[in-house]
């Protein structure tokens, strides 16, 4: 048992646990509860040094009232033991970009490393049914969707290779009335991917993925006698298709720089059931390098290529570019730090303004993470300046600008009312009493959108200030905000926050945070909004 276990202490327990509560108050149409609570915790039992048992769990009542196809609540174990590895609860794995990606499931996965071996296997539920609420027709129905997966890999010093397979289906009874109005039917999905690395020297690597996907777009459609890998398959019918993907890279790998070859295609509707997004119906193929200079006080790296889509030559129309990203960092001094990047790569993200964050009246609230849009290309420069710098004093200088070109597209179509240009500027300034820890910080934004409907411009200023008190045990922290917006020159809205926190530690990893924010809103041919969110909090770390 001793050579089993190891030696040290039998049992330890190590974690954090938070509890907020947010009471909300005013007459601004916020849609959020009056009252809503927010738990958050992770607990890790270490046996013997060998087997970890963590757990985390997320719960709340916010949004209770909507049905969504997967729960804003989260509870998970993840279960470890030498090589071994488990996943129990809401979670998440990752298979192949072109397989399982990252998908939130509820259910069971592993994943085992023995020494030169990879293996992982999950299968739980990827959607719940959700009937159409004809009170909320903005929340879609959805079907029942069960998923199960697995991938097995070999890892050796010069290469590796890998194999996958995942497969998800609706279940047609889950719904009362099919909602096909809607556009929304049962579907059925097989995908799988191999994927290989070999390095026949140190400083080069080939490397290259090969992806396929057959997805039934309607389960109840006619059976008929399929040719080819559909007709392998007993999910296929008349609504099914077949999709390939693929991608290889050659690269050279130096101490000081790095250049590479890299080709990707992804058919027209290539996607699966187990990831959120997909770019197909694109053809490209790049070259990249990076270099560092000055002993790694700066990089430089390039990406150029050529790409275009319409590969079954069946649109009316077909686009082409030359696609291309660069990012150059340097270290000028101690003092002085900049970054400039630039990408025109079609990429999937959340794009926002300065000025939603700064308008965010709880910082509890979750962020959609589906809420994407297809970014076509951004430029951005950030310099950081230490302008003053000693034992009693430290001054700070921040400078960002930014531009995007992006715009919400979905089945091809760009969505009305979507950002198609966004400039943001933005600039602050700090002053820390180091010995004291008083701290003043300002920032002025600026926001600049050309939306299809017109131009907009964002801007307002904010101050701050926190400090540390009685021994460092009390935190204060407190800010002002203003921003104002215009549509084509004419006032469209003005905002104002104000923002309080605190926080106080009576005792070592355990801390208590009261807050209050209030916001007041205008809009034109409106009545003005207010709302004031009271929260208080505890947590503690073990």
């Amino acid at each position: 048992m001793k050579n089993l276990f190891g030696k040290g202490n039998p049992l330890k327990l190590t974690g954090g646990f938070s509890a907020n509560s947010v009471v909300n108050a005013g007459n601004g149409a916020s849609g959020r509860d009056p009252w809503a609570y927010y738990l958050n915790g992770n607990v890790n039992l270490n046996i013997y040094g060998q087997v970890n048992l963590p757990f985390s769990f997320s719960l709340t009542n916010s949004g209770s009232s909507y049905k969504l196809p997967s729960s804003p609540n989260r509870l998970s174990i993840h279960p470890s033991y030498k090589w071994i590895t488990g996943h129990i609860g809401d979670v998440s794995m990752s298979f192949s970009p072109y397989t399982l990606n990252g998908h939130i499931f509820t259910g069971a996965g592993v994943e085992l490393t023995p020494d030169g071996w990879e293996f992982s296997a999950m299968y739980g539920r990827f959607q719940k049914a959700v009937e159409f609420d004809d009170s909320n027709p903005a929340f879609l129905p959805t079907y029942k969707r069960m998923g199960y997966g697995f991938k097995a890999g070999r890892v050796r010093e010069k290469y590796q290779v890998s194999i996958n397979v995942f497969s998800a289906k609706d279940k047609i009874s889950s719904l009362a009335i099919p909602p096909d109005s809607l556009g929304i039917t049962p579907m059925e999905n097989l995908a799988g991917s191999i994927s290989f690395l070999y390095k026949p020297v140190n400083f080069i690597e080939v490397s290259g993925e090969y992806g396929l996907s057959m997805l039934t777009t309607d389960m109840r459609s006619a059976d008929d006698d399929m040719d080819g890998m559909l007709g392998l398959w007993a999910g296929s019918n008349m609504s099914s298709a077949v999709y390939h993907a693929f991608k290889a890279q050659l690269s050279y790998i130096g101490e000081t720089n790095r250049f590479g070859v890299a080709y990707e295609r992804i058919d027209p509707n290539y996607r699966t059931l187990g990831a959120y997004y997909f770019t197909n119906d694109i053809e490209n193929i790049t070259v990249n390098a990076w270099q560092s200079f000055w002993e790694n006080k700066m990089s430089v790296s390039l990406s150029v290529g050529y790409e275009h889509d319409d590969l079954k030559k069946s649109k009316a129309s077909a686009s082409s570019r030359v696609v291309a990203s660069g990012n150059i960092t340097a270290s000028f001094s101690e003092r002085v730090n900049a970054n400039l990047s630039y990408t025109n790569f079609q990429t999937y993200t959340n794009v926002r303004s300065n000025f939603e964050l700064i308008n965010q009246e709880n910082n509890l609230d979750r962020l959609d993470t589906l809420n994407f849009v297809q970014l076509s290309q951004s430029a951005n420069l950030n310099m950081n300046v230490i302008t003053k710098k000693n034992e009693v004093q430290l001054h700070n200088l921040n400078i960002n600008l930014s531009y995007q070109d992006a715009a919400n597209k979905q089945g091809g179509v760009y969505h009305p009312g979507s950002v198609t240009e966004m400039i943001n500027a933005g600039t602050s300034y700090s002053w820390t009493f180091l010995k004291s820890g008083l701290s003043l910080n300002g920032a002025l934004n600026f926001n600049n959108s050309r939306i299809l409907n017109g131009s907009t411009l964002t801007w307002g200023p904010t101050l701050g200030i926190s400090s540390r008190l009685f021994k460092k045990k009390v935190n204060l922290a407190g800010s002002l905000s203003y921003n104002t917006g215009s549509l084509e020159g004419t006032k469209q809205n003005e905002v104002f926050m104000c923002r309080i926190n605190s926080s106080y530690s009576p005792i070592q990893r355990h801390s208590i945070t009261l807050a209050y924010n209030f916001q007041w809103r205008s809009a034109v041919n409106r009545p003005a909004t207010n709302n004031s969110l009271a929260t208080i909090g505890y947590s503690c770390s073990f």
